[in-house]
């Protein structure tokens, strides 16, 4: 029986042969789903016999207990299919739910693992479509599929069964038009799967544009960009409408051919019935048990013509969640465990060029930061001072040379335990819809009160928190919404301290702030950064001051590094970039 499956499951296109390895788990469902499918198939051709034996016991040998059997055994088989049905629906609907839970775990696992390049090269919108719409097709179509495919099939077989008992001459009149229905919807199939896929990768635009435009609302409003939006929504919006249309136009033409086709088997069959009947070779009864077998046959054969187009739906929506699922994630072939890192990190000869570009980002770098020292990388934009310390994390890969912590390469350190001695402090505040406290002991559950409280403390959000009615239970909305820019800044470096990580990285943690949010935020990293080696990323020199050493770069080399007194008396690089911030500052005021 295994080897029978086997070989069915191969004959399947690669996509749903694959989506049905999700349904292994539940086999045991699935097989009680199919003996209520048998019952429900078997009554279509109970119907049709009991409609034929009946009819001749009260026609010609006018049977008085026909009068009440009749009614009573049609109502009760069309209570044993109702039954049969309604099972049936209601275990496939949920294992389909079980596998789609299933499925989707798999996808978010896949996606948080994703390489920093796949990310960027995915965009928000295409992602959320694999999640909501094309996993839900995949699945949530497989139920109607299943029911088709499994319940219809039997019916198809059954009630022709009772064709080939009750007449097989006529049987063999009703299949001649077969060939050709069955040729021309495997054409409509095959146009069905090319609207399918346009049909996907449109509403994946509209995600990503409705997803922009929405999270740009104040820049819209405050251009006033209304009609640029519109117009820039109207395409993709009109070729979700032209697929949806033409997929209607597909769907609609498979039933009609199928009726077509069945009604002229219809016809051909009832001329050689009566021809039949005129010869004495056949009943009233057997006529209309054959006739009630063919009419009966016509809607799940119909339903079968059907499932063309949702095969089509469910294979090209299974082959792009899979394309994702199949997506690389990070490596992760470190076997060393960090344990508490000293945080001496050093650049030996580190080259990056990142995917589908030609200019190197970083150009042979060779730097060595002691532990506990506070370095800042400096330069104009592009130069290579966030590809510097992405590389410390393994955000990215160095392409030639290595980075090392405490002398050893980070790709000999398994990336949980590397990670786990590196806190990040970065421009781009991250925070969820979730409580304050949820923010702050986010990636340190454990934390104690005591511990939450001193992070609190040291990131100069006591007061704040404070004037709250909710303190540490109140919700910051979606992104941070509620708080301000220094607020949501204080509960990252919050977040940071109750880390503990000994190695620091500070990415224009102080840019674009208020000059007392700037202040506040300024002494909360000092405190942060005590005792912790850290890179800073900056642009405003004003806010390095303390560092113990400054690195300059440009075009991904670098090209100074000193004290900022040392780099300032050398008249170079940096105290060019010194003055023109100066005399920029010098105008704003």
């Amino acid at each position: 029986m295994s080897n029978i499956f086997k070989q069915l499951l191969e004959g399947i296109d690669p996509p749903l042969r694959r989506l049905a390895g999700y349904a292994k788990p539940f086999r045991g469902k699935l097989l009680l789903a199919c003996f209520w499918m048998i019952g429900a198939a078997s009554m279509s051709s109970l119907t049709a016999t009991l409609l034929g034996k009946l009819t001749d016991l009260g026609f010609y040998k006018e049977e008085a207990w026909v009068i009440f059997a009749a009614p009573a055994a049609l109502l009760g088989v069309t209570l044993l299919y109702a039954v049969s049905t309604v099972m049936s629906t209601y275990i496939l609907t949920k294992v389909s739910q079980s596998m789609l839970v299933n499925l989707r775990m798999e996808l978010f696992q896949n996606v948080l693992h994703w390489t920093n390049a796949t990310h960027q090269k995915n965009t928000t919108g295409l992602v959320c479509s694999k999640f909501v719409n094309e996993s839900n097709i995949a699945l949530g179509g497989a139920v109607s599929a299943a029911i088709i495919l499994v319940r219809d099939s039997m019916q198809v077989i059954a009630l022709f069964s009772v064709l080939l008992y009750q007449n097989w001459m006529l049987t063999i009149v009703a299949c001649v038009v077969g060939p050709l229905g069955g040729y021309i919807l495997r054409t409509i199939s095959r146009r069905t799967r090319r609207i399918v896929r346009q049909s996907q990768e449109a509403i994946a635009q509209v995600l990503s544009r409705v997803q922009e435009s929405y999270e740009a609302e104040r820049l819209v409003k405050v251009n006033g960009t209304y009609d640029f939006e519109m117009e820039r929504f109207r395409p993709i919006n009109e070729s979700i409408h032209r697929t949806a249309v033409n997929m209607l136009k597909m769907q609609g033409l498979g039933t009609p051919v199928t009726q077509v086709i069945s009604m002229s088997g219809v016809a051909v069959v009832v001329a050689f019935a009566l021809f039949q009947a005129q010869q004495g070779n056949l009943t009233i009864g057997e006529f209309i048990t054959f006739l009630s077998a063919m009419l009966l046959l016509m809607p799940p054969i119909q339903h079968l013509a059907g499932l063309n187009a949702t095969f089509a739906s469910i294979s090209v929506a299974a082959q792009s969640v899979f394309s994702m699922l199949d997506t690389p994630v990070e490596e992760d072939k470190g076997t060393v465990k960090l344990e508490r890192a000293r945080g001496e990190i050093e650049y030996r000869d580190v080259h990056v060029r990142y995917p589908d570009t030609e200019e190197e980002a970083l150009k042979g770098v060779s730097l060595t930061v002691r532990p506990g020292e506070h370095v800042a990388l400096v330069g104009l934009s592009g130069s290579g001072k966030s590809t510097m310390v992405n590389l410390v994390p393994r955000f990215w890969e160095a392409t030639g040379g290595e980075v090392t912590v405490d002398g050893r390469d980070v790709r000999e350190y398994t990336l949980a335990s590397l990670r786990d001695q590196i806190a990040v402090v970065s421009q781009d505040v991250i925070l969820f819809d979730a409580t304050i406290r949820e923010n702050i002991i986010y990636g340190c559950p454990d934390a104690t009160d005591a511990e939450i409280e001193a992070a609190v403390e040291a990131s100069a959000l006591k007061d704040f928190i404070s004037s709250l009615p909710e303190g540490l239970n109140t919700r910051v909305g979606e992104a941070g919404s509620l708080l301000s820019g220094g607020q949501k800044q204080r509960v990252s470096i919050a977040r940071a301290l109750l880390k503990n990580a000994p190695i620091l990285i500070l990415d224009e943690a102080t840019s674009a702030l208020d000059s007392e949010s700037e202040h506040l935020i300024k002494e909360a990293l000092e405190r942060l950064m005590a005792g912790r080696t850290t890179l800073i990323v900056a642009h405003r020199l004003s806010t390095i001051d303390n560092a113990d050493r400054i690195v300059v770069l440009s075009k991904g080399e670098i090209i100074e590094s000193g004290t900022p007194a040392e780099l300032l008396a050398k008249d170079g690089a940096y105290a060019n970039l010194w003055r023109l911030q100066s005399i920029s500052s010098g105008s704003e005021a």
